[in-house]
């Protein structure tokens, strides 16, 4: 619910904006060549070594961009993270500033700190 009221509340004020969009990579994947014996889902135990690891990306909510395209800041709504969130959040600003994209990020957890994380794009 909270981002619908977030995505309504981005129209109305007339913000250019892509909703679940933009994907980053946050972490690059690789080759383990070594056997890696782990559970699966099924009970198994299986090797899962010799092989290509998949990237760890990451698509925030909403991604907000200029007149001419260049993104200007990112909101992810979060009324209850789950554990693994607070990671990737935190890889995800590592992969922002490796790349050089230092923008504004919002995290709001309500409707009050919506409408103040488009206050805050609004004046920016």
């Amino acid at each position: 619910m909270l981002e619908v009221f977030t995505y309504r509340k981005l129209l109305e004020f007339e913000l250019r904006f892509e909703y679940e969009q933009r994907k980053f990579v946050i972490m690059q994947g690789f080759d383990y060549p070594q056997c890696s014996w782990e559970t699966l889902p099924s009970g198994d135990f299986k090797d899962k070594g010799n092989g290509k690891v998949r990237d760890i990306t990451y698509t925030p909510d909403f991604v907000g961009y200029d007149s001419k395209g260049k993104l200007k800041w990112v909101i992810e709504c979060k009324g209850f993270a789950n554990e693994r969130f607070p990671n990737t959040w935190k890889l995800f600003k590592q992969t922002l500033i490796r790349e050089g994209t230092v923008i504004p990020l919002y995290l709001p957890k309500n409707q009050k700190q919506v409408l103040e994380t488009i206050e805050k794009i609004l004046a920016l």
